[in-house]
């Protein structure tokens, strides 16, 4: 018995009731030590991990999941993905080795009552809403699926990333009373995205943010994407600075060395002989696509060079908006023959290791996903210097030089600078896989799973 309890010391893990017969009778063996090390590996191994996603939309957010999700399912967990909406230009992207799972949905009545029973304490708030916008939010159509998903399959953590998904998160996991860690991501920063929401969607805006701030706070662990988004969260959601972690978002994946190699379909890149700058994201406000256009005539002024817009999703009625205004406004400047709008490609990797430069003209960054992924492309890039992840990412102008937001001219300056006398594409690369799956999953890992790991 003795030698059982200094087994049991010398272990830095806890024993578990279930285990200790075992490892008694392994005891007098030499190596008893390693036979309870190499079960818990096995349990760890074996845990159940779930993500959850308002959609399969082509965002950074999703992106992310995706690259969790498949990460800690290479690293031996079972991994289900949730969706509440089976749509999306990521839908045929799922890893392999994950369970993909439609969530079904119920009328919004269904889902605030639901709500409700999981909280009553949010009746005002709900309430209130209700009275204003005289229709029942819809934000809870999912939290019945999610919370029988829960029940049935009991995974050891729970972790979602969108505002949405993350409040339905916290009420199921607040209704279900289990063993579920749930965790919320924070993806935006808030306090600089707020001036780009429409007046008419005011109403819904503070109702959200109301519900942000009465649930993050009730997560087992809030994980923000940049430490300039997590100061950002704590001020606007008044949440502690102890209680919330950031870990840099999982970009660089595998399969980019292959897909950064191959030919980009699109002439201009395949010609090779005028340089080519290339701006991503989703055709929304806070990228101040203007901005970069104004840049690019200052720049097309003095040189020749072309610009390649990617992303968007011209489904939805307000990016194809922005869409039209970026080709009048490229008229107007005189430039619309230099600029093309392909839309979201399957590769844009190809593109940026052809490009003269990748240009990120955003107002405001969660992260930056995209500033990675020209770095682990070897392309060489401008940013604003907006609040969020960039000047993180660039370590404050060391990979790319960052202009203030706003400045037309600075940043065509700096875009000329960078034509001019690009980094070293080996050391831009070296940088950029330095955010890594596997870097951010092992952080991901020890917030969900260590004992220590934040919670309220």
């Amino acid at each position: 018995m003795s030698a059982f309890l200094q087994l049991v010391g010398a272990l830095k893990e806890p024993v578990e009731e279930d285990k200790i017969y075992v490892v008694a009778m392994c005891s007098h063996c030499k190596n008893a030590i390693e036979v309870y090390q190499r079960m818990i590996v096995q349990k760890k191994q074996t845990l159940r991990i779930a993500f959850l996603l308002d959609s399969l939309s082509g965002g950074g957010a999703e992106q992310v999941i995706l690259n969790l999700a498949s990460g800690f399912a290479s690293a031996g967990f079972t991994v289900d993905l949730l969706v509440c909406k089976m749509k999306g230009q990521l839908l045929g992207q799922i890893p392999a080795n994950v369970t993909l799972i439609s969530l079904n949905s119920v009328s919004s009545l269904s889902g605030m009552l639901c709500a409700l029973r999981a909280d009553i304490g949010c009746f005002k708030l709900v309430m209130a809403t209700l009275i204003r916008l005289k229709k029942v939010p819809g934000n809870f159509r999912s939290l019945p699926a999610i919370i029988d998903y829960l029940k049935k399959n009991q995974p050891a953590a729970l972790l979602s990333a969108l505002p949405k998904s993350n409040i339905s998160a916290v009420l199921a996991g607040s209704y279900c009373r289990g063993s579920t860690r749930i965790a919320v991501g924070m993806h935006s920063h808030y306090s600089a995205g707020s001036q780009f929401e429409k007046k008419e969607n005011s109403i819904k805006d503070a109702y959200m943010l109301a519900m942000m701030r009465r649930y993050y706070g009730r997560a087992d662990v809030v994980i923000a994407v940049s430490n300039g988004t997590k100061n950002d969260a704590c001020e606007v959601l008044e949440l502690p600075q102890d209680q919330v972690a950031a870990v840099y978002n999982p970009v660089a994946t595998h399969d980019i060395t292959e897909l950064r190699e191959e030919a980009p379909d699109h002439p201009w890149l395949a010609v090779g002989d005028i340089p080519v700058i290339i701006g991503i994201g989703r055709f929304v406000a806070e990228k101040d696509f203007p901005l970069l256009l104004d840049a690019f005539a200052k720049v097309r002024q003095e040189r020749q060079v072309r610009l390649i817009f990617l992303g968007g999703d011209f489904t939805a009625h307000d990016q194809r908006s922005l869409k039209t205004q970026l080709l009048e406004q490229a008229e107007q400047l005189g430039v619309a023959v230099d600029i093309d709008m392909p839309g979201f490609v399957d590769n844009p990797f190809a593109y940026l290791s052809k490009a003269g430069v990748f240009v990120l003209s955003s107002a405001c960054e969660g992260f930056g996903n995209v500033l990675v992924e020209a770095l682990l492309c070897g392309c060489p890039v401008v940013s604003t210097d907006c609040p969020g992840g960039p000047a993180e990412i660039l370590e404050n102008g060391k990979y790319g030089e960052l202009v203030p937001v706003g400045d037309k001219r600075g940043l065509a300056d700096a875009i000329c600078r960078a034509l001019d006398a690009p980094l070293n594409r080996e050391f831009l690369r070296t940088r950029g896989s330095e955010f890594s799956v596997e870097a951010s999953v092992e952080k991901y890992r020890r917030l969900l799973f260590e004992s220590g790991s934040l919670h309220p």
